[in-house]
């Protein structure tokens, strides 16, 4: 239970994050998530936190490398080979070096090997953070690939060498020809490992696909329990279980590359998964930074802040200086692929871009998971400076973070986009008024109409509408004239040559006592006080009327409408000819109504009215009252055909298709657009699939 505890505190923790960070968007997420670990620390679940490294690079780290694997083609790998080696092997080693003599130098306590294990504690770095950090600008494209192909195995070079460096302290001997061979030993084996796994999951997952008729069902439980098994697997061979899922995520892209549109719905379902997957162990990493921090700060605590100022400085320091090497790389490296990453060497934008990729070098929680990761004794006696080399790796990781989080958006222009969000979104709403229009002109049926048109309007949802007020005083404007029409419609000689007097005066007085107060968009708390006095109004009038005749049961009032209508049996044909009348009326008055918003939305389109949601909520509202006028409470749903649904559809696409031939739309819109048409093309069609379904049983 405490796992279950512990894992929806974190979700909590997420979904708190994602509500905060809409009232304040500029501060960066990664920033808004610490805080909120910070704040789940006080929680009993929570509360003296350590990280358990283990865990944590099994269950968060090792998922997210496989994704980060997956999302690197094996072309570009085989292209960028030399320069991934030099940014996660060479730069990281020279790195670390500089940090440990620098760390040896200024902390003259400290012994070489344990320099060396905070040095390539405090070497790996985070793509992530900084996509979190930079949102808003514009990170320069060769820089953003630099980093993500560094972070996509200097992870593993970090641990590799504190997994030496501990070896060393323990034996208190170094061997440069046993280091080496350890460490190509673990690299090229967890690289290995993880090709030979991803070939084999890839011939099992291909088998399953080409067999099933629902493979999705395997496959995506199979491809979520990949990088746990093979990450499992290469530690257990005493290999690099990072090196291995990110091989293996490679192999899997390949898979996706040659598998093109075979399995289309297995590759979506598995995308949309593993993206909702890797957002949340993204913020995880962050809320666990956050509940981290009371522990280090009950460290800085027990050591005083003399000793506190000295690390702080030194973690000052270790910074500057892997900036100045991570620049210095940047700037003067001769490989050809550096070229690509920061433009040719004598031009103005390649010294800018080095200095951007220096300060771009943010370091996560997998540092603070090496950290934790130390153990408490070593040799038969206590870790030396144990709790130092902590709070010094999370002092470089805030340091890192908060001049990133400062230097880059000042450095960088804004982020720039071909169109804003509301020229989306009335774009979105233009596309669902021309396609629910057309729709509207081909279904004759009313009800199946008005179902489809829901289905199409429910596209534009009420978190677009963004003046309420004004969409208010079109509703009641928009209601008033319909209203007038329907008079106007009752007084008409297509009504007064067809039907009595008497059915129009009722008609008439029913549909009068339609109220605009109590309708839609009358929002908030005056709305349902007025709908509750209303109902306890006329269910206490109804009592009061029983009550006043003595009927009190059942059988009570059965027995009293069977006297009445014995003593006005003259007056039930009248009765039925009238009912029959309003009901006939009331059809008409229907298409009536429906033809006029029609033109009123026809009107609108033509004249570049993009605000129509009072459209929908005028002719929803009217429907639902001339639905009650027809007593038809049980009316069952009419089935609309798939084939309806795809017309609409593609209705939209050719609305889209239009405005782009026109220029009207960049084609990053249309993009975007037409994704949203996609899914809700699938997610429609499958509920008409369903409800067809049910209707043959």
């Amino acid at each position: 239970m405490s796992a279950l505890y512990t894992l929806s505190l974190l979700v909590i923790g997420v979904i708190g994050t994602n509500i905060i960070k809409q009232f304040i968007p500029k501060i960066p997420e990664a920033f808004i998530l610490i805080v909120v670990g910070v704040l789940l620390s006080f929680t009993r679940i929570f509360n003296h936190f350590e990280l358990e490294p283990e865990f944590f690079m099994l269950a968060v780290i090792a998922p997210l490398m496989f994704l980060d694997g997956q999302q690197q083609s094996f072309k570009k790998i085989r292209q960028r080979f030399s320069i991934i080696l030099l940014l996660s092997v060479v730069l990281a080693v020279a790195s670390a070096a500089a940090v440990g003599v620098l760390a040896n130098w200024l902390e003259s306590s400290w012994s070489l090997p344990l320099a060396i294990a905070l040095a390539a504690i405090v070497v790996p770095t985070d793509a992530v953070a900084v996509k979190s950090l930079t949102s808003d600008t514009q990170m320069p494209e060769g820089v953003n690939e630099a980093l993500e192909l560094e972070s996509l195995f200097n992870d593993a070079t970090g641990l590799v060498m504190l997994d030496l460096a501990l070896s060393v302290l323990q034996k208190g001997a170094f061997s440069l020809t046993t280091g080496l061979m350890h460490f190509l030993f673990v690299a090229i084996g967890g690289v290995i490992i993880g090709i030979l796994s991803g070939f084999i999951l890839v011939w099992l997952r291909s088998s399953i696909a080409f067999r099933m008729t629902q493979p999705e069902t395997t496959i995506i439980p199979i491809s979520l329990l990949t990088p746990f098994a093979v990450y499992f697997m290469a530690e257990t061979w005493h290999t690099s279980g990072i090196l291995a899922v990110v091989a293996t995520g490679i192999v899997h892209n390949w898979e996706s590359s040659k598998l093109k549109l075979t399995s289309t719905n297995v590759q979506l379902t598995q995308t949309t998964v593993w993206q909702t997957f890797s957002n949340i162990l993204n913020s995880i990493v962050f809320l666990i930074l956050g509940i981290s921090l009371p522990t280090v700060f009950h460290e800085i605590a027990r050591i005083g802040l003399n000793v506190t100022i000295q690390l702080i400085g030194l973690a000052s320091l270790i910074y500057l200086t892997m900036f100045i090497v991570r620049f210095i790389w940047a700037r003067y490296e001769d490989n050809k692929s550096s070229e690509h990453f920061f433009g040719p060497r004598h031009a103005p934008q390649h010294n800018f871009y080095s200095r951007v990729f220096a300060i771009s070098g943010v370091h996560g929680t997998v540092t603070l998971a090496m950290a934790f990761s130390l153990p408490t004794h070593i040799g038969h006696q206590p870790f030396p400076y144990r709790e130092q080399l902590i709070i010094v790796a999370t002092a470089v990781i805030l340091i890192s973070m908060i001049i990133s989080a400062i230097a880059l958006p000042l450095m960088l222009p804004a982020q720039v986009t071909s169109y804003t969000p509301d020229e989306l979104n009335q774009t979105r709403n233009d596309m669902v008024d021309f396609a629910t229009l057309q729709m509207r002109r081909i279904i004759s049926n009313h009800d199946q109409r008005e179902i489809v048109t829901a289905q199409l309007q429910s596209q534009k949802g009420w978190h677009q509408i963004t003046d309420r007020e004004t969409i208010k005083n079109n509703y009641q404007s928009l209601l008033t004239d319909t209203q007038n029409f329907i008079s106007d419609y009752l007084h008409s000689d297509q009504v007064t040559t067809h039907y009595q007097v008497e059915v129009i005066n009722a008609y008439q007085k029913i549909i009068t006592r339609f109220d605009a107060n109590h309708q839609r968009l009358s929002l908030g708390r005056m709305r349902l006080l007025k709908r509750i006095t209303h109902r306890l109004a006329k269910s206490l009038k109804h009592t009061t009327w029983h009550l006043g005749h003595r009927q009190f049961t059942k059988k009570q009032k059965r027995l009293a409408r069977q006297k009445w209508l014995t003593q006005h049996a003259d007056k039930q044909q009248q009765w039925a000819d009238m009912k029959s009348g309003l009901l006939a009326l009331n059809d008409e008055v229907i298409n009536a109504v429906d033809h006029y918003l029609d033109d009123v939305l026809a009107n609108n389109i033509a004249n570049n009215h993009t605000e129509n949601q009072h459209i929908d909520f005028v002719r929803r509202d009217l429907d639902r009252y001339f639905t009650l006028i027809r007593r038809d409470y049980s009316k069952n749903t009419p089935v609309i055909a798939s084939t309806v649904y795809i017309e609409a559809f593609q209705a939209e696409y050719n609305f889209i298709q239009d405005q782009v031939k026109q220029g009207k739309i960049p084609a990053t819109m249309a993009s975007l657009l037409y994704t949203e048409i996609n899914q809700a093309q699938t997610l429609q069609l499958q509920q008409a699939e369903q409800i067809e379904g049910l209707g043959d049983q």
